[in-house]
């Protein structure tokens, strides 16, 4: 409200309330002439312009983000009764101060920082006392990056404010990326022709001896972290031809390196490329580089080729022209599909690298296609390649296209899939991040915008739990016609689907039997639960494992006779990318725990429907910690109706569109071998992520443990025979 500075004494802000647009602002129905104080009537601040009512429509006005601001203040006791500290930043036009309060034997930190100008400001703050902490933004509950010893960068808005809570690391965002590890002292290695002198002594010594103990524990694609490296060498190298476009650059160098560990052995595929200093544009190169390597009068790293863009360009010219080449042990075969030579591209194609520090390592090129170079080496048939293959063959549109595969054939005839080149999908992003942000926004408009939805106006142009229900009808869809492909004849005997026996049901009953033995060993190991409430829920789960192990026998039989055939082997909301208001299938690598032929092996489709099925029930307990954590009473608990009802209405409306997709095509399978199946593959997931949880993430054990204990509760209520319809 404004006020009236034609009014004397203090009458000028005493001006009646302005409820609503109606007579006297809603004050009162009198006439105007006969109050004793008029109204605002201006155009800017009038009871017309500014009322109550129409503010609290607005879910961003003034009077709705003051309740805002009142309840996050409330929800901290070190805005009112913590210590007050100002920092002084170069820049005068911010004021920045820390409120700090131990509550319940845990310091609270609070940063609050204010551009007082008229103009957008910058500022670097002093912050390296909470390196490792995460600015989690109080309002919308955003976490910035992860504050570092060097001077913090924000950038401020005329005027504008924030609040951040100095959060632990565990509340990394998911797209931050560590900063890189300090470089080693790198030894200095003399080339006077190509990268094969790096295999003649004294050069191979240095590599092997004292260059891959150092580098190989750094990098994320390495499996042997947790274990003590024995040795390390290049057992088998490649020589790639040149670059015709790029002749002063050094042919790159395909190597496999064989690590002991007291786990085993192990073999991981990499590059080998050499660079000039002179050459390097970005920090990429050095980070990775195994050496420095002088050539003639240039100096520059022995570093992963991964890194070079002539690496690229002649992998796919290798691709193009379906060349074999000669190796230490066999031969390397370049396998393009047909789809390959519809995709054109430019003289000098852009190159960007999605990342080098994952288990695998991808570059997008043009952004046409994906190339990306298998680190860890497994002997047999690659279920990604094979499957890419198949499916693009077959036409089924909703998974990126193969366009060819690099793989090396040992003397002995063992195959070794080092690289794979697929089609580029331009995306939003995978499908759980993406039902995250939308269960976010969703949120939001319940517990934030509920003013405005309760009185009827929204500028949501559709509602987050419409697109949620949507995105889950269509991976139910795509799913579905997927399986409905792989469910028809192959001349393929690896893609020709089985009916399944009685030793087959008898190997699903073994199979999830092993894992749910180990899942409640881990359970008894669990000495200490957060809340008495899930220390009952394990103490009941556990207390009914002879009676759940006693019920799978009778699942596992209600297969017989179904289909067993290929399917993806790992699909969860992680393995689907939302691009153009659909879904596309995608990383068909299978289980990375397993052995490649394990994961080739065929089964029920409804393994894959139950792998979804959990992982909605993993996005609903990942929004339950995300997500604004200021919520006044009213809104936590719309904020946890929201999270109740997402994952059942979201699969049902997956298990919908995939039964509709799938069984149209003469695939089927009937409702009560469905139902029991899913039943078995959903205890055995669950018993799988329990396993998982308690090696990786332990306070994570809740959440498959809450959906292990659902579904036996759903299981051991039903009369044995008989099974529930999901």
């Amino acid at each position: 409200m404004g006020d009236n500075i034609h009014l004397g004494d203090r009458d000028g802000v005493r001006t009646p309330m302005q409820w609503t647009s109606d007579r006297n602002g809603g004050f009162s129905r009198a006439d105007p002439a006969r109050l004793v104080l008029p109204p605002i009537q201006d155009p800017l601040y009038g009871f017309q312009a500014v009322n109550v009512e129409a503010q609290s429509a607005d879910p961003y006005s003034m009077l709705n983000w003051m309740r805002r601001m009142l309840s996050v203040r409330k929800q901290h006791c070190a805005f009112s009764r913590g210590s007050f500290r100002l920092l002084y930043p170069v820049n005068r036009r911010i004021l920045t101060y820390l409120r700090e309060y131990e509550c319940d034997g845990e310091m609270e930190t609070i940063l609050c920082v204010a551009n007082v100008s008229r103009s957008s400001q910058a500022v670097e703050l002093d912050l390296s006392s909470y390196a490792g902490r995460v600015p989690i933004e109080m309002l919308g509950g955003s976490a910035f990056p992860q504050i570092g010893k060097l001077p913090y960068l924000l950038t401020m808005p005329p005027y504008g404010f924030y609040w951040f809570l100095l959060a632990s690391e565990t509340r990394l965002p998911p797209w931050h990326v560590p900063a890189p590890e300090p470089l080693p002292e790198l030894a200095t290695l003399v080339l006077r022709n190509g990268l094969s002198e790096i295999l003649e002594t004294p050069r191979r010594n240095i590599i092997e001896n004292e260059a891959l103990p150092v580098y190989l524990p750094m990098r994320r694609w390495y499996a042997g972290k947790q274990e003590k490296l024995k040795s390390a060498r290049i057992s088998v190298t490649t020589a790639l031809p040149g670059s015709t476009a790029r002749p002063h650059v050094l042919p790159s160098m395909l190597a496999e390196i064989e690590t002991v560990t007291s786990g085993g052995t192990d073999r991981y595929l990499l590059p080998l490329g050499y660079i000039r200093e002179e050459d390097i544009i970005t920090a990429m190169p050095q980070q990775l580089a195994l050496a420095r390597a002088r050539r003639g009068r240039y100096v520059g790293f022995l570093t992963d080729a991964f890194v070079l863009d002539t690496f690229s360009f002649v992998i796919i010219d290798m691709l193009r022209s379906r060349a074999t080449l000669p190796s230490s042990d066999g031969e390397v075969q370049f396998l393009p599909t047909e789809a390959l030579d519809a995709v054109e591209l430019g003289t000098e194609p852009p190159i960007r690298r999605v990342s080098s520090e994952q288990s695998n390592s991808s570059l997008i090129i043009e952004e046409k296609m994906v190339l990306k170079v298998i680190r860890r080496l497994l002997p047999g048939v690659h279920p990604e390649a094979e499957m890419g293959r198949h499916l693009t063959s077959l036409g089924y549109a909703n998974a990126p296209r193969m366009y060819g595969e690099v793989a090396r054939i040992g003397t002995d005839g063992t195959r070794h899939t080092m690289i794979m080149v697929q089609e580029f999908i331009h995306n939003q992003g995978d499908a759980w991040e993406w039902v995250l942000d939308t269960l976010a926004r969703w949120i939001h408009h319940a517990t934030i915008a509920e003013p405005a939805a309760a009185a009827g106006t929204t500028q949501e142009i559709s509602h987050p739990q419409d697109e949620l229900l949507s995105l889950a009808a269509n991976l139910g869809k795509r799913l579905g016609e997927m399986h409905a492909l792989l469910a028809r004849p192959a001349d393929d005997p690896a893609f020709s689907p089985e009916t399944a026996t009685v030793d087959d049901a008898e190997a699903w009953a073994m199979g999830a039997r092993k894992q749910l033995e180990a899942a409640f060993a881990a359970l008894q190991a669990r000495s200490e639960w957060s809340n008495e409430a899930e220390a009952r829920r394990a103490a009941r789960l556990i207390g009914e494992h002879d009676r759940l192990l006693d019920r799978l026998d009778a699942l596992a039989a209600a297969g017989v006779g179904t289909l067993r055939m290929r399917i993806h082997g790992d699909f969860h909301l992680g393995q689907a990318l939302v691009a153009h208001g659909d879904v596309y299938i995608v990383d068909f690598e299978g289980e990375p725990s397993k052995p490649l032929a394990a994961r080739r092996e065929k089964s029920s489709p409804l393994r894959d429907v139950a792998g979804l099925l959990r992982s909605f029930d993993y996005a609903a307990a990942f929004a339950n910690t995300a997500g604004p954590a200021d919520l006044d009473e009213a809104g936590e608990l719309r904020k946890q109706e929201i999270i109740r009802k997402f994952a059942p209405t979201c699969q049902s409306a997956f298990l919908e569109a995939y039964r509709e997709a799938a069984y149209a095509d003469g695939f089927r399978i009937a409702p009560e071998a469905e139902a029991s199946l899913l039943q078995l593959f959903v205890l055995e997931k669950a018993g799988y992520e329990v396993c998982y949880e308690a090696a990786n993430r332990p306070t994570w054990i809740p959440v498959p443990m809450n959906g292990l204990a659902r579904i036996a509760d759903e299981l051991l209520s039903t009369p044995e025979g008989e099974a529930s319809n999901g």
